[in-house]
């Protein structure tokens, strides 16, 4: 298949949709891939060998393996209270977020008068999107208005109505309005700052309840079982040797489940939420994608996203129904586009854009995709 890119002055004006994934936090999050393999040689993600330890019906090693994506990969996206500046690495992503922001605003600013929005839904629960906003309103004096489908004020509360809502800015003597410039974020796999409120969901960018504490006991067997997966010498022979015994009777271990069933993040097994409040908000997020998808002439560009979950890779692969929609694919090398092309086999208004670099990371997307500096406008 012939390589394509996206000259984004021929979309502008469309409905633009982004699905952005672990890829676009990598460095300020891990990745949910592991060096561990599988007797085939083949290595295991998170998921995959949540799914393995289900079926082998290993319990104590499957808690081993959710507390360390506990540790490595949800701990460090938990808000801090203080603030304080960030680690040069992952201020380094947020600054990539941020020229993702000024690409997209520059858009927005060319489409029509009553337009100006756009839809980010990311299924990373960490802050960086916020975190981004936060600075280029407050150092760089963007202006913009980031819906995160709250209302209220010293409580704020969810609901994907709220999408629905816009900003308009009118003269002083109201002899003229504009539309804000609009973009619409949504969490579908949770997010570090909801809470369980009342049957609801409160959003809260000032504190979190999610710390799990270990104990000493716990964190040196996580270190033993993170020196496994994290090798690549190392197969899933290794891991079912470690020696667990003795470790059901640790506290932490037993409280472990009953802190982490609190969290609102989807599951890396199932995708979904132990919640059921949190599940609806899954699903409401999901049918407004559903909704947004169906429009005429709708865009989406996804990033960093392997489409692991089934209900989002169903719901594009029936979206595609729609002639007037172009899904583009960013792969992060040849090889990922050949695992997606297979998801996506037999719907032309697929497009997969590689880069001519070795791989795709979040600083070539923005540097040679999505980018108005070397695009010309179609004539």
């Amino acid at each position: 298949m012939e390589d394509i890119t996206i000259n984004i002055h021929d979309i502008y004006q469309q409905n633009l949709n982004f699905l952005l994934g672990a890829g676009a936090s990598y460095g300020f999050l891990p990745t949910l891939e592991l060096n561990l393999k599988a007797d085939d040689g083949n290595t295991f993600t998170i998921e995959t060998l949540a799914r393995y330890l289900d079926v082998s019906g290993s319990k104590k090693l499957k808690t081993m393996l959710f507390i360390y994506y506990y540790k490595k990969c949800i701990h460090d996206g938990l808000p801090s209270k203080p603030a304080s500046p960030l680690p040069a690495p992952r201020q380094s992503v947020i600054d990539q977020y941020k020229s993702f922001y000024r690409t997209l605003l520059e858009l927005l600013d060319k489409q029509d008068k009553k337009q100006k929005k756009c839809n980010i839904f990311t299924t990373n629960y960490d802050n960086c999107l916020e975190l981004a906003a936060d600075q280029l309103i407050k150092h760089d004096s963007i202006n913009f208005f980031l819906n995160d489908g709250t209302e209220g004020f010293q409580e704020r509360r969810f609901h994907t109505k709220n999408y629905n809502n816009r900003l308009v800015r009118q003269g002083i003597f109201d002899n003229h309005s504009d539309y804000v410039r609009q973009v619409n974020l949504l969490h579908p796999h949770g997010s570090v700052y909801w809470i369980k409120d009342d049957n609801g969901i409160q959003v809260d960018y000032a504190q979190t309840p999610y710390g799990i504490d270990l104990s000493v006991d716990t964190e040196e067997l996580l270190e033993k079982f993170s020196d496994i997966v994290e090798d690549k010498k190392k197969y899933i022979s290794d891991l079912e040797a470690l020696d667990l015994s003795g470790l059901e009777h640790d506290v932490s271990f037993q409280e472990f489940w009953k802190a982490y069933d609190e969290m609102p993040i989807v599951n890396p097994t199932a995708w979904k939420f132990h919640e059921t409040v949190f599940e609806e908000a899954y699903y409401q997020i999901l049918r407004h994608l559903s909704f947004e998808l169906e429009r005429p002439n709708t865009v989406l560009i996804t990033f960093g996203f392997s489409f692991a979950d089934e209900h989002i890779l169903h719901l594009v692969q029936r979206s595609l129904s729609n002639p007037s929609l172009i899904v583009y694919v960013c792969c992060f090398n040849r090889a990922s586009k050949d695992e997606l092309e297979k998801k996506f086999e037999g719907y032309n208004n697929v497009k997969f854009i590689v880069s001519d670099a070795s791989f795709l990371d979040f600083s070539e997307f923005n540097k040679s995709v999505f980018t108005l500096s070397n695009k010309e406008p179609a004539v």
